[in-house]
Formats: C-alpha cells, sequence, structure tokens
C-alpha cells in the first residue's frame, strides 16, 4: 500500500488559493461614490444622521476613492441603512453596501457589488458606531481594490 500512495503524493496536483478573489472592481472604476442612506433608527438611537456624508467622504477618501455629492454624477453608491429601536439600550441592525450598475441578460441594471452587516444591542447611541462600520467596511472592502 506504501508503494502505491507515495507515488500519488508526488503527481503535480493543480493549486488553488484560498480566499482570493478575482473581480473586475476598482477603486477607478467604482468612483465618484455617492451616499445613499436609510434611517429607520427609533427612540434616539442615531441622533446625527445629517453627518454621515460627511463621514462617508472622509472614509472614501482616506481609501483613496473619490466621493461625489451628486447622485447622477456617481458610478456608484455606497448605501447605509439603519434600523434601530430602544428597549433598554438600543437594538438592531445596520447594513451598508456599494451598488453599482451591472450588465444582466443585456440590460443595465443596479445590483449589489458588496455587502455587510452587523446586528447590536445595548448601545446607547449609534453615533459612535457608525463611523466605525464605515471606515471598516470602506477600508477592508473598498479600500482593498487595485487602484486601476
Amino acid at each position: 500500500m506504501r508503494r502505491i500512495l507515495l507515488p500519488l503524493c508526488l503527481l503535480p496536483l493543480p493549486v488553488m488559493a484560498q480566499d482570493e478573489e478575482v473581480h473586475p472592481y476598482t477603486k477607478s472604476n467604482i468612483a465618484p461614490v455617492t451616499l445613499g442612506v436609510r434611517d429607520e433608527a427609533e427612540d434616539g438611537c442615531w441622533t446625527n444622521a445629517a453627518a454621515a456624508p460627511a463621514l462617508a467622504k472622509a472614509a472614501l477618501e482616506a481609501a483613496g476613492i473619490a466621493y461625489t455629492d451628486d447622485p447622477a454624477a456617481a458610478k456608484t453608491t455606497l448605501f447605509l441603512f439603519v434600523d434601530t429601536s430602544r428597549d433598554g439600550g438600543c437594538y438592531g441592525n445596520i447594513t451598508i453596501d456599494l451598488r453599482g450598475d451591472v450588465t444582466w441578460d443585456g440590460h443595465a441594471v443596479r445590483a449589489v457589488l458588496r455587502d455587510a452587516g452587523a446586528n447590536f444591542k445595548g448601545v446607547d447611541s449609534l453615533n459612535p458606531v457608525i463611523p466605525q462600520v464605515l471606515d471598516h467596511f470602506v477600508g477592508n472592502q473598498l479600500g482593498a481594490f487595485p487602484a486601476n
């Protein structure tokens, strides 16, 4: 049995990279990016939603990705959805995604290109959490795209 297994172990096998992703996204072809927000926070769980565009702009520009306030000029949309309630502390979820146009069956459609989310409970306010979520998603997801 040893004589049979040893030669099999020496055969060249195709090497597959784990966790390696090939995709067409680059920092330049997703930019400029705009921000969309859906604020479903209740009972004072998120009181500074108006700061979200400035936070998104700062995160994107730190990652080397251009930002625009003009949705018509944007190639993609960074979309932030906050859904919370209060029961002692705030609980709910945050989702964030990057939306862009893709061709499906010969037609241009808007699709989610990247997304992430988090559930939480017991926080007093999401005001310090939202900047962390934006920085983390942009830095780790979009910031990892090649420049061109």
